[in-house]
This record gives structure tokens, C-alpha cells and sequence, in this order.
């Protein structure tokens, strides 16, 4: 079971967080003094500022300030200093620009974060439910901003904030609201078992953003809490697929997303960790993808996964993880080679009619050449330098996805990048690699970090002869790692 205890001098609780199997926290739960990284660390000249509040999505916004402020006051918001102040700017950061670098595209009416809050906050909920999605949002941004990324963002006159302190402090304020609505999730209702699994997504979320091993831990209260809704039917998918820029549509979407962590992870992680101790992928075939009306879904409009894709990752996750009688493998092989060519996207199509279109297409045709690369190397074995084709034409999509996305906040998905260029062998290729790592380096999270480290590893290792697999070299180095 992956741990997580959080110590500090300044301030104490002694709640203990539990939900399902796992503690969160031990029963002295504490806030962590930022001892990883400080301010100082940080170049100058690097810095670019927090701008003021300027225009709002036109479906959902925290603020304007005085909005956002309001929304505090009516749900009894507490934060670590009565003015708020700190909170109003975490809030206000969330508006301008988190919540934009969580999806690929710049289209804020089916942001499924936003669609989420804006269900929560715009309309009659408890106030503990609003207040605790404030709390996660706020862990989410002060979690950001605890990294070196965040602070080349912050304004001067906060520069000497301690991000970190406040990412523990709304982190355990959302937890509480976490650890005592799981508890009677058996007996809530569809719409607050909706709102506690964003919750608990959103705390995912902010594991990604600072390299928290806690992710194993959300990431099952998350599947646990989705096996409690009793809705997972025909009808409700039905609706869905109608409205997919609703409520339930967003709910499907963190399902999908949840499901995705799962699989882009187990394959690394042994056999004791939470993920792989409690659960296998057969454990998550409940969580649906319509093929129905597939391109209107969040899913595919704001990463380019399509369903053909997801069920093909499964089937190849599946392969890796159950055993099965030689015949049984030989027959799932044949079938996952069908599966890849069924799901293979379509050709460019040179009428697309907006930027969004084009990045989906690159995302796309990327996580299915991650697939495929992941398939070809550890379902058939094959050697990296047989690859380089495939690799080479992954590097292509990801250099163009890059230039047609410099005026775009939004980051797309980090693990079909990491498949292809980890599998890079040539010198040139790798060159093109590190170019590319190079460029998004100051826009890096810890997660996205770790895995840059993994990629320059495995590439030492096969350069002394040794063609082992990504997967291996994670397990041997960075075995919490989440890549998503």
C-alpha cells in the first residue's frame, strides 16, 4: 500500500482520513513544511505574472473577484487567514489558467471540470458539498503553484506565499468532506456520489501536480464510488450521449479518465501496490464509452481517444495481466492486431474548420501510436530499433501538435508522448526528443518531470546494449510514478 504521512511544526490535526480499505493519513496528521523546492531556486528573468482578471469562459467562472468572494461567504469557506485573500487568487488562477492546461483545447463549454463546478456552485447544493469542491479547487491551484512551474506565474507581491502550506490545508479540508461522505455513499443519492467523485478526482489531480504518492489511494476511492452509483445503465447512457456537455456527461468523463490512470499504470506498479492489490483491469469494465455519437462525447473532444482506442488498451492491458491458456493469448493477439486497425484515425482531413479540430486529430493519431508501440514491444516483443518508423512518425505529431498549440494554455495528455519517445533509439531522433523536452520544461509538473528522467534513463541503458523495457526501469526507480 502506497503511504502518505504529512508532518510540520506550525499546525496539527488530529483527524485520521479514511475511506474504503485505506488510510489516507495516520491519526496525527500534520502539514508538511515545503522542503523539496523553494523560491530561490527559481531563475530570474524566468517570471511570467499572474495578469488581472480580464474576460471569463462564457459557461462557467469562479469570478469576478466580488463573485468569487460571495461564493465564499455563502458557503461558510474557511480558509488559513479570515481575509481570504489567498484563496480569492488561488480561485482567480483557476478562471485564467488551470483549469485551461487540464484539457488540450481551448473550448471552455465542455471543460468537464468547469461543467462540474458550474452544477455544484450555480445552482441549490449543500454547502458543504460547494465548499468542498472549493477546498479541492484551491488544493489543485496551490498545488500547482508549489512547483517551479506555478511560481514563474506568480504575481510579485505573493512571491513569498507558502503555496505548499495551503495546498495541505485545503487538501485535508477536502479529505474530511471526502472520508464522511464515503463513508454513507451506500445511501446518497446519484447526484452527491457525482459530486464526491469529482471530489476525489480533483484530489487525483493534485497528486499529479506535485508527485504525491497518495494517487493509488484516490484513485481506488474514485472506482469504489463509481461501483455506488447505481445509474450505470443503458438509460442514463443514452442521456448522456444526448447531452454530453452535462453533469453526467462530465461524470463519464472522470470515469473514463479514472479508468485511463488505471491502465497507463498497472502494468509498472508490483503486485502490494494499492492499484494491483485490490483491483485488475476487469474490475473497471463497468466504466462505459458509448459508440454512439462518439465524437460529440468529452472524452474524444478533449483528448481524441475514441472508444476503439480505450477498448484496445484494455484488451492489450488485459493480455499483460491475466493469464490465459496459450491458445486463448494467441487468439487475444490476433484480436488486438484487428482492434488496431479498426481504431486507426482516419486520414487528415485538410477541411477541418477550427484549431480544436486540428489538435484532436494530432492527439489522437498519437495516443494511437502509443498503443500500438506499447503493443508491438510487450505484447510481440519486438525490438525498439524495428520500430523506428512508427516512432519517428509519433515524433512528427507531437513537434506539429507543438507548433500549432503555442498560442493554446491547454497541455493534452503526457503519457502518448512519453510511449513514443521513450522508444526513440537513433541519435537523430532522439535529438528531436530532447528538443522537444527541452521546450516544455519550464511548463512541467513533477509527474511530467519524473517521467522526462525515466525517458533519459532507458535511453542510457540501451545505449550500453541493453534493450530493456520503459516498464522495467520504472519499477526499478520510480515505482509510484503516475503518468497520465
Amino acid at each position: 500500500m502506497a503511504s502518505a504521512f504529512i508532518t510540520s511544526k506550525s499546525s496539527e490535526s488530529k483527524d485520521s482520513f479514511v475511506y474504503g480499505p485505506f488510510n489516507v493519513f495516520d491519526a496525527s496528521c500534520k502539514f508538511q513544511d515545503a522542503h523539496e523546492w523553494s523560491p530561490s531556486d527559481c531563475k530570474e528573468g524566468q517570471r511570467d505574472y499572474i495578469k488581472p482578471l480580464c474576460s471569463y469562459p462564457p459557461r462557467f467562472s469562479m469570478g469576478p473577484e466580488s463573485k468569487i468572494r460571495e461564493r465564499l461567504t455563502q458557503t461558510s469557506f474557511v480558509g488559513i487567514h479570515s481575509d481570504l485573500r489567498v484563496e480569492i487568487l488561488l480561485l482567480d488562477f483557476w478562471d485564467i489558467y488551470l483549469s485551461k492546461i487540464l484539457t488540450a483545447v481551448d473550448e471552455t463549454e465542455v471543460n468537464p471540470y468547469n461543467l462540474m463546478l458550474r452544477e455544484a456552485l450555480d445552482k441549490p447544493h449543500a454547502a458543504e458539498i460547494q465548499s468542498a469542491l472549493i477546498h479541492t479547487v484551491c488544493a489543485m491551484c496551490s498545488s500547482f503553484l508549489s512547483t517551479e512551474a506555478g511560481y514563474n506565474m506568480i504575481a510579485p507581491e505573493y512571491q513569498d506565499t507558502n503555496f505548499h502550506q495551503y495546498w495541505n490545508f485545503h487538501k485535508i479540508k477536502g479529505l474530511s468532506f471526502v472520508s464522511a461522505s464515503y463513508s454513507w455513499k451506500e445511501a446518497s443519492s446519484g447526484e452527491e456520489l457525482s459530486f464526491l467523485v469529482a471530489s476525489i478526482y480533483f484530489l487525483l489531480t493534485t497528486d499529479v501536480f506535485y508527485s504525491s504518492d497518495e494517487w493509488q489511494i484516490h484513485l481506488r476511492g474514485v472506482v469504489e464510488t463509481l461501483k455506488s452509483i447505481s445509474h450505470w445503465d443503458e438509460k442514463s447512457l443514452v442521456s448522456v450521449v444526448r447531452e454530453p456537455d452535462s453533469v453526467s456527461g462530465a461524470l463519464l468523463f472522470f470515469a473514463q479518465m479514472t479508468k485511463l490512470d488505471y491502465l497507463f499504470s498497472t502494468l509498472y506498479l508490483v503486485s502490494d501496490d494499492v492499484c494491483n492489490k485490490y483491483m485488475t483491469v476487469m474490475d473497471l469494465e463497468f466504466i462505459n464509452y458509448p459508440e454512439e455519437h462518439m465524437t460529440r462525447s468529452l472524452m474524444y473532444r478533449n483528448t481524441g481517444i475514441t472508444s476503439g482506442m480505450l477498448r484496445c488498451l484494455t484488451n492489450i492491458v488485459k493480455y499483460l495481466q491475466v493469464a490465459n491458456s496459450p491458445q486463448a493469448r494467441e487468439q487475444a493477439v490476433i484480436a488486438i492486431e484487428q482492434e488496431l486497425i479498426d481504431c486507426e484515425p482516419p486520414a487528415f482531413n485538410n477541411n477541418l474548420n477550427s484549431l480544436n479540430s486540428l489538435i484532436i486529430y494530432h492527439q489522437s493519431v498519437m495516443f494511437h501510436t502509443a498503443i500500438k508501440l506499447l503493443f508491438m514491444r510487450e505484447v510481440k516483443q519486438r525490438g525498439p530499433h524495428d520500430l523506428q518508423d512508427l516512432v519517428n512518425s509519433g515524433i512528427d505529431h507531437i513537434e506539429i501538435n507543438e507548433e500549432i498549440t503555442k498560442g493554446i494554455t491547454g497541455i493534452g495528455l503526457y503519457w502518448p508522448s512519453f510511449v513514443i519517445c521513450v522508444e526513440a533509439v537513433s541519435s537523430e531522433s532522439q535529438a528531436r526528443v530532447t528538443s522537444w523536452l527541452q521546450t516544455i520544461e519550464p511548463h512541467c509538473v513533477d509527474s511530467m518531470k519524473r517521467g522526462n528522467r525515466i525517458i533519459k534513463k532507458v535511453w542510457q541503458r540501451r545505449r550500453n546494449g541493453d534493450q530493456i523495457s520503459w516498464l522495467k526501469v520504472i519499477r526499478e526507480i520510480d515505482p509510484t510514478l503516475l503518468l497520465t
